[in-house]
């Protein structure tokens, strides 16, 4: 594994760390009428999240590899902004997580290329999974904001 791709895994997984604790302060701060409904999504996506981070984390190790592991190193390697302890309305909130889920997309691409170049296949097939989640994801939530 290159340096490079060991280091956007690990961004990636560091981004995952904190989308993990934001989408917990979505579920818990959403308001407004479509509340059971996002509520239920957000703990969806924070379950899913968990997921890919041991996913990810246990790639890397098996390529003999260190994952972030540490929230100090996720805080100071991610690109995903925090949320307020406060209140946040149901399209508000939709609105974040979209402009994360945008991100998300661009990010996983270039790590699904990036090991297909190198020839990891494995990691660029699990990669290519998660595009395709983000990506329905992405078109689901423009479609609750249009």
């Amino acid at each position: 594994m290159s340096k490079k791709l060991n280091d956007k895994m690990n961004v990636y997984l560091a981004n995952q760390e904190v989308m993990y604790i934001k989408l917990h302060n979505l579920h818990w701060y959403v308001k407004g009428k479509s509340f059971f409904t996002l509520h239920a999504k957000f703990e969806e996506l924070y379950d899913q999240a968990a997921e890919i981070l041991d996913e990810v984390a246990e790639r890397l190790l098996s390529l003999g590899e260190s994952p972030i592991a540490s929230f100090k190193k996720a805080l100071s390697a991610t690109a995903v902004k925090e949320l307020d302890d406060v209140p946040v309305s149901s399209v508000d909130a939709v609105k974040i997580l979209l402009k994360d889920v945008e991100y998300w997309i661009k990010d996983t691409k270039e790590i699904a290329d990036l090991a297909d170049d190198e020839g990891d296949k494995v990691t660029s097939d699990m990669f290519n999974g998660y595009l395709k989640e983000y990506q329905k994801l992405d078109w689901m939530l423009k479609s609750y904001v249009e």
